[in-house]
């Protein structure tokens, strides 16, 4: 996508990218909730391996679009000084303390709902499947568009407002809420996700200069970290009940868009013939 698509232009494309994410999550929880009674598990896998190996084949005619990486630079010391460079840089260091940040917070909250709801509305596991399906409307649906108003008015602006509302729709669930608002909230919960972590990858494409595959490398390698790291977080603090292991992540969340506000400021749109 760097490659592709110019710093100032990233915000539309990434927002697709990132939106299919979102919503292949949330449909495939639903779907897989819904279809296990009928071909159970093993059969989940098998379906969802032998529709992964027919998309290679659809695909594979279409991978020319993909550009070449630049072949200078591949021996090991330059590889070490490349991450060297990247988290050097304050700008680099502040987006990927954040990627990782971020995505313990989404990955905890989201690992766990289906226990959430189960222990909390009684629900089986296709209701479960239902409550989840609203995490990947927003981003199917509005990705393009955040990504479009993040390259007119600037990342800074929109990655606080995301954070916010992850922690507000953490928080919310901690209440006692009807079934509906806590549905609500998870749909909300999404919306963070889709004005935080595609933003984030958009500086990250503008940080590896002539190592754009080096610098999304990390930075998948982060975002992954952290959704392993979030669940194993919130599955430990869960011996104090949901609504405290909720609130201490609302909290940690709310801590992260406070902070964002001073630290992404610089993140406004580029001047014309340049980059922020």
């Amino acid at each position: 996508m760097g490659r592709l698509f110019p710093y100032e232009r990233s915000g539309r494309p990434l927002g697709w990218l990132f939106g299919a994410m979102a919503g292949g999550m949330a449909f495939g929880s639903t779907f897989g909730a819904l279809l296990e009674p009928i071909v159970g598990w093993r059969g989940l896998f098998l379906t969802v391996g032998a529709a992964g190996g027919a998309l290679l084949l659809v695909l594979a005619p279409s991978r020319v679009i993909i550009p070449g990486a630049t072949a200078a630079g591949t021996r090991l010391p330059d590889l070490f000084r490349g991450y060297r460079d990247l988290l050097l840089n304050p700008r680099g260091r502040r987006t990927y303390s954040f990627v990782l940040l971020n995505s313990m917070f989404h990955s905890g909250v989201f690992t766990w709902l289906g226990l959430y709801f189960e222990q909390r509305y009684g629900l089986g596991p296709v209701g479960v499947g239902l409550a989840l399906l609203g995490y990947g409307i927003p981003g199917f649906l509005l990705g393009p568009v955040i990504g479009r108003i993040a390259d007119r008015r600037g990342r800074g602006r929109l990655l606080p407002a995301g954070l916010l509302l992850g922690a507000l729709s953490a928080a919310a669930l901690t209440l006692d809420a009807p079934l509906l608002l806590a549905a609500v909230a998870v749909t909300v919960l999404s919306l963070g996700y889709d004005m935080t972590q595609p933003l984030l990858a958009g500086v990250v494409t503008a940080l590896g200069g002539q190592r754009p595959g080096q610098a999304m490398g990390l930075n998948v390698c982060l975002l992954f970290t952290g959704f392993g790291l979030g669940s194993l977080l919130f599955g430990g603090l869960l011996r104090f009940g949901f609504g405290t292991t909720l609130a201490l992540f609302a909290a940690a969340e709310l801590a992260l868009a406070a902070a964002a506000v001073r630290l992404f400021r610089s993140e406004t749109p580029p001047v014309k013939g340049g980059r922020p």
